[in-house]
């Protein structure tokens, strides 16, 4: 039996030499795919397991503070820092008590403390006798300019030797009391749980270990005051600081006379006349010119952390002497921003725009702190005041919480254990400032490099401050009262891998949250930062477009997801066209030996025999295609420098036994109904005679053929309808899914390393195809070779039967293109519920491919039957 099959490939050497072909190219596809796609696939998997995991897993809000932009799947960067409470310690506990609640970490944001820093000695007045004006001026860097915060003008006469009555509008005081420099601050404080934060960041590692310094104990615990409001807290200190403004001071002696008590009594008299009441801070002193003495810069840093120094170096000599503490008054919180969405300038690039516009400043319940803030800000203010009902005399109307600070220790946020990973950071992790990119200027234009903008310090700017001052939960609740969380950060038993059931776990438990305590869940895990480019808009003029990280929830089981639908899809579909190519060539193979078969019926041979030869055919070009997959996993394990994969080797081996005797299975069932007289029939060819179809022109006749032969020619049509619908898929995720796949920085990644294995294996799988439907078309021109002898004996010339073997191959592929784009359409329906009817683009080349596939096909095919001879094809025939 071995030596009649080898017999038969050494006398049929031209179409044996094309099965070895098909066997090699099947060979190497099936090589490639199980190597690159186990790449990939281990690539995108470990990928997403690292980064899938992130700080947490949840983040718990209050309901109500769902932000537009997440019906985008998008948090914008530091979200939770426009969180002013509203999830009540019961609700708290109850999160606690969910068996599947690994740790709940809650994060209270309880507003802006505004510290005061003095630097002795700093400014320097002259001894001579005049009247001086001292400018304090607060500017802060937003990014975009030089801003002016706030600013506080004063008059002081230095030697005055005449009465000054008190409706002066000029300080008549020592000059010493006018030589420190005196700054104020605003420093953010919150109050996290010390066990629940050191258990999900590592909070306790990041703490200075030395004898001054420790994290916070069980007997660190808020205590009152000796007066009303006055709150004694633990905290713990980051004494460095992210802000880029400067306080300045200018010193200027006024060109006015003031030496003589002649001169100065003038001077008074007509400032009490143009003010009769006292203006110390508008006075008419400012309209008079000056030269100025002296300049002073302080930068805003500088000022922290000489302010937070300070409280360091009163209450670390010891914890218990309280007498000793600094602190400050507690007076506001900052809300959200507020963006709406706008048309992206390069949406290649940036898929998704908002805009937020400056707007004046307003904070309820404290007008008199409208002064130390600018005109416009971005966010809007809430006072901590209370108002003080029925005041006596000389006390204020409106009272703010005052904490004095006990330090326990310093930490600092560079030895969190949060991710700096820019595929899975988390920008909000409460220990780190927002940052922004300016990438585009006023007029739109691209700012190259992009100019990075940093926080501020300003609590109604743009960009917030991380805290620089943490406290305990219960000094939160003892201050801002029951609903002082702002947000809990959940880690979730169980949810460690990137699976389905990881993520139904997640969202079981996020249901549970919501029904149970009525707050909003969301799930963090799994995510990545987007890059979203917004517009800043002041007084309706643009200053610039900034870009900066947003969270796209999901992304990593979205991208999970897509991978496992892209690589099922590759090996389906090569799987799919290499069985189909083996079916094509058994049956192509089983027409063109049916006499031989049944003249070796006739001599005696069982039907088993048959079979036997077929089954001896099939094991040879499965052992064929295993050794070529030994040679190319030898090839990929020595490049690689990697032991080699005896799996992908054993799965190359049984694929290829399985699409190799499915093939046989074909021949064999083709066998059976072999018998010596159907066998002097010219196999299918004589069927073709019932095909009601009018002979008028040269598509007619390819027309017929093509309906003539339909079994054959729609294995031609499957086979490359197979590789287009997964090509139309593909190019449907790359483009439609952008968001997915290329808008996320863990999706580009991801996509970097999937999207070569996909193309590579489609242009295997594409090749095969074409194989496949230029087989089928060669064996239909052996079968008629006959009738093309009378089309050239009645004057066809050899490029008319061209053109005519050409067109049925650009018939076979417009078929198989519009099957193609149905099985893929119907895939995309049954995936993600929409029909992309309005992409011309996909649809045109969808279309136009297989068009292609099935013109390049039918090449070979078409010159061979040009090459009939008509004198000795019907001298055979005859």
């Amino acid at each position: 039996m071995l030596r009649f099959v080898l017999n038969h490939w050494r006398r049929q050497r031209f179409k044996f030499i094309l099965t070895l072909v098909g066997a090699l190219i099947i060979s190497a596809g099936l090589s490639l795919m199980f190597n690159l796609t186990d790449s990939s696939q281990g690539t995108v998997e470990q990928t997403l397991q690292k980064k899938w995991s992130s700080a947490y897993d949840i983040v718990v809000r209050p309901k109500g503070s769902q932000m537009t932009t997440e019906s985008n799947n998008l948090l914008e960067p530091n979200y939770l820092n426009g969180i002013n409470g509203g999830i009540s310690f019961k609700q708290y506990e109850a999160i606690k008590q969910m068996k599947e609640i690994d740790i709940a970490a809650p994060v209270a944001v309880m507003g802006y403390v505004n510290s005061s820093t003095t630097f002795k000695n700093a400014l320097k007045f002259p001894t001579e006798p005049g009247m001086y004006r001292l400018t304090e001026t607060n500017y802060i860097q937003n990014g975009f300019t030089r801003e002016r915060q706030s600013q506080t003008v004063i008059h002081i006469s230095q030697g005055t030797e005449v009465d000054v009555p008190k409706n002066a509008s000029f300080f008549n005081e020592p000059i010493e009391s006018f030589k420190n420099a005196i700054a104020r601050n605003p420093v953010l404080i919150v109050g996290i749980d010390p066990v629940e934060e050191a258990r999900l960041v590592g909070l306790d590692q990041s703490v200075r270990s030395n004898n001054k310094s420790r994290y916070f104990k069980n007997t660190d615990q808020h205590e009152s005051g000796d007066y009303p409001d006055e709150h004694i807290v633990p905290v713990l200190i980051n004494p460095n600081s992210f802000n880029k403004g400067s306080y300045e001071y200018t010193i200027e002696k006024l060109d006015a006379p003031f030496k003589s008590d002649q001169d100065q009594q003038k001077l008074i008299d007509g400032l009490i006349k143009k003010q009769p009441k006292r203006s110390v801070l508008n006075s008419a002193l400012s309209t008079y010119p000056a030269k100025r003495i002296q300049h002073l810069k302080i930068p805003t840093s500088k000022v922290e952390e000489t302010y937070l120094q300070t409280l360091i170096g009163k209450t670390n000599s010891t914890y218990l002497d309280m007498d000793s503490a600094e602190g400050a008054q507690l007076l506001y919180k900052s809300g959200p921003l507020s963006f709406k969405s706008a048309t992206s300038p390069y949406s290649s690039r940036w898929s998704t725009a908002y805009e937020i516009s400056a707007s004046p400043t307003k904070i309820k319940n404290w007008t008199y702190g409208t002064q130390f803030f600018p005109k416009k800000g971005f966010r809007p203010l809430v006072s901590t005041g209370r108002k003080v009902e029925k005041p006596k005399p000389g006390e204020v109307d409106i009272a703010f919480p005052y904490l004095s600070f006990k330090v326990v220790g310093l930490y600092d946020p560079n030895n969190i254990k949060v991710s700096k990973d820019p595929l899975n950071e988390l920008p909000m992790e409460t220990y780190r400032p927002s940052s922004a990119d300016l990438v585009l200027d006023a007029k739109g234009e691209p700012v190259n490099p992009a100019k990075s903008i940093d926080t501020s310090g300003n609590p109604v700017g743009l960009l917030t401050s991380s805290p620089n001052i943490l406290t305990t939960i219960d000094s939160a609740r003892a201050i801002n009262g029951e609903q002082a969380i702002s947000s809990i950060r959940l880690k979730i038993k169980g949810a460690t891998t990137v699976s389905e059931q990881s993520e139904q776990l997640l969202q079981d438990v996020k249901k549970q949250i919501e029904q149970e305590t009525g707050l909003m869940a969301t799930i963090t895990k799994g995510s990545s930062p987007q890059p979203v480019v917004t517009k800043v808009v002041d007084n309706g003029k643009t200053l610039g477009w900034i870009e900066q990280p947003w969270i796209h929830i999901g992304a990593a089981m979205t991208i999970f997801r897509e991978t496992s639908v892209g690589f099922s899809g590759v090996i389906f579909a090569m799987l799919a066209v290499a069985i189909v190519y083996v079916l094509a060539t058994s049956y192509v193979s089983m027409l063109a030996r049916r006499k031989e078969f049944a003249v070796l019926l006739a001599l005696g041979w069982r039907t088993k025999d048959l079979y036997r030869i077929v089954l001896i055919e099939a094991a040879l070009l499965a052992a064929f295609v295993s050794v070529v997959a030994l040679i190319v996993e030898s090839i990929f394990s020595y490049v690689r420098n990697e032991t080699m994969n005896g799996w992908s080797l054993l799965w190359i081996t049984l694929f290829s036994l399985v699409i190799y005797f499915a093939g046989a299975a074909w021949s064999a069932f083709t066998i059976r109904k072999i018998s010596p007289y159907e066998a002097i029939k010219t196999g299918e060819y004589a069927s073709s005679s019932h095909v009601k179809l009018g002979l008028r022109s040269t598509w007619t006749l390819a027309l017929k053929e093509i309906f003539g032969k339909w079994k054959r020619n729609a294995l031609s049509i499957l086979s490359i309808a197979l590789p287009t619908a997964l090509l139309t898929f593909f190019l449907f995720v790359t483009f439609h899914l952008q968001g997915v796949l290329y808008m996320s920085w863990l999706g580009q990644f991801v996509a970097l390393q999937v999207g070569p294995m996909h193309y590579v294996t489609m242009g295997v799988a594409i090749t095969i195809a074409i194989l496949t439907t230029g087989e089928i078309m060669w064996q239909n021109v052996t079968d008629r070779r006959a009738s093309l002898a009378i089309l050239k004996a009645v004057g066809w010339t050899n490029g008319s039967v061209r053109q005519l073997i050409v067109l049925e191959g650009v018939l076979i592929g417009f078929v198989a293109g519009i099957v193609g784009l149905s099985i893929s359409y119907i895939t995309i329906y049954v995936l993600y519920d929409l029909v992309p009817w309005d992409e011309p683009l996909l649809i045109g080349v969808s279309l136009l491919l297989p068009v292609l596939f099935g013109t390049i096909a039918s090449l070979l095919p078409a010159q061979i039957a040009a090459r009939v001879n008509p004198y000795q094809e019907l001298k055979d025939a005859g």
